[in-house]
């Protein structure tokens, strides 16, 4: 696929040139946090670090964390450094666990979530002459919106169908020709199984040439299966709401890493345990500071996600933003079985790259007595004989312990049998007694 820049002045920039940027915005964003929210004034004087302590860029460890816990005790406004007539748009997380996660967005805010989003999808090869279809439910999720703001810079031909009938989903984008999709990876590949089932096979009878999927893991062999029941290049976007939403970074026709946009965004990695800088290449969790957010700037945000950062060097796309590595799991979503510390992703891989299995699994977690026992179900892609099932469920027990050193009971189960709820799939059922969890 053709290698597109949405704003190649600022994909190329020269290193130095970045850090320089990136050190003049830092140290504005601290001096007007310190001055405009209180909350962000007595971390700093807490961890007795004043703006003016900023001299380098490697002085951003002298500042204080920011988890979700503080937007949450900061709920809703707490976090503002404007005027709350500057703001123009809200979003927000379901709030399952607590207090929803709040974010707020001036006019200029949504300009950058534009055009970060912008970059994204153009590397991923969007263009003005494409139909885009964006089947996110739009919403207080962020995830729709930064789409659509991005296609809109664009100039893309817009179609916002939202979440709903995935039936409907098929028919659009065979009535109105799309050719390029947005969504959730799991949605995608379920949408193709829907398709299937309508007797239209998406790979020769839709136009879908490419598509740009975040918000869950995104693993190799997860997209080399989209991009064979669809035809299409298949490309990964990252982001959290608390930043902007989608738009952080994504990958280039090189599927190597994912660019993170440093003109908006300051990346590091940490040891989860000890928050200590980890090596280049080292897997840690991400931690990210905005760097020209208006309404709500945080620094040093714990995202609490995997992944480690590429040594700095130009890409052969010609981009000179750092990478970083697909998310391969969460500080919080780490399943410890029988003292076995095993990620989703690693599962996913396994049961992606199967020909037979389906793109609907997940993970049960049950006690035998004192014993942890991981049950994986896997549909399969077409109904299957009980001994082709048998043998199946051998194999992927089989890779699944070659990966993760556990062997868990695993189940085939025919076409259709997993009903989704929802955009995102929900992969692990933990029916532990929580005490022993």
């Amino acid at each position: 696929m053709k290698n597109y820049m949405y704003n190649k002045k600022i994909e190329t920039m020269k290193r130095e040139k970045i850090k320089d940027l990136q050190f003049k915005r830092l140290k504005a964003t601290v001096k007007r946090l310190y001055e405009n929210v209180p909350y962000y004034r007595r971390k700093m004087k807490e961890a007795n670090v004043k703006p003016e302590d900023i001299k380098t860029l490697d002085d951003i460890r002298k500042l204080p964390f920011t988890e979700k816990e503080d937007l949450r005790k900061n709920y809703p406004f707490g976090l503002v450094a404007v005027p709350l007539e500057k703001v123009v748009e809200l979003h927000a997380s379901s709030g399952t666990t607590g207090k929803p996660t709040t974010v707020v967005y001036t006019r200029k805010d949504l300009e950058v979530w534009g055009e970060v989003m912008a970059r994204c999808l153009a590397m991923s090869g969007l263009t003005k002459k494409d139909i885009f279809q964006n089947p996110i439910p739009y919403g207080l999720f962020t995830g729709a919106f930064g789409f659509h703001y991005g296609a809109l810079k664009i100039g893309a031909l817009i179609v916002p169908s939202s979440g709903g009938d995935s039936k409907r989903q098929i028919t659009l984008m065979k009535d109105y020709g799309t050719t390029f999709m947005s969504g959730v990876v799991s949605y995608a590949l379920h949408l193709a199984k829907v398709a299937m089932d309508m007797g239209i096979d998406p790979s020769k009878d839709l136009n879908v040439r490419a598509g740009l999927f975040g918000a869950e893991i995104f693993t190799e062999s997860l997209r080399k299966k989209l991009n064979d029941l669809w035809g299409m290049d298949a490309h990964n976007v990252y982001g959290l709401s608390e930043m902007c939403g989608p738009g952080v970074s994504a990958d280039c026709d090189q599927h190597d890493g994912l660019h993170l946009w440093e003109d908006h965004f300051l990346v590091e990695c940490i040891d989860p345990k000890t928050g200590e800088p980890v090596e280049a290449e080292e897997k840690g969790e991400l931690v990210i500071s905005t760097l020209t957010k208006e309404a709500m700037p945080l620094l040093r945000y714990r995202t609490r996600d995997l992944a480690f950062i590429y040594d700095c060097k130009e890409c052969d796309c010609g981009r000179t933003h750092v990478k970083h590595s697909t998310i391969v799991g969460r500080t919080d979503d780490m399943i410890i079985v029988s003292g076995t510390n095993i990620f989703p992703s690693q599962i996913e891989e396994v049961v992606m790259k199967h020909q037979k299995g389906g793109v609907e699994y997940r993970i049960i977690l049950e006690k035998n007595g004192y014993l942890d026992v991981m049950t994986v179900e896997v549909e399969s892609l077409h109904p299957l004989s009980e001994e082709e099932k048998k043998t199946l469920a051998e194999y992927y027990a089989n890779e699944i312990k070659s990966v993760t050193g556990y062997k868990p009971r695993v189940r085939i189960l025919d076409p259709g049998t997993i009903v989704r709820e929802g955009i995102k799939a929900k992969r692990i059922i933990d029916l532990r007694p929580k005490e022993s969890s």
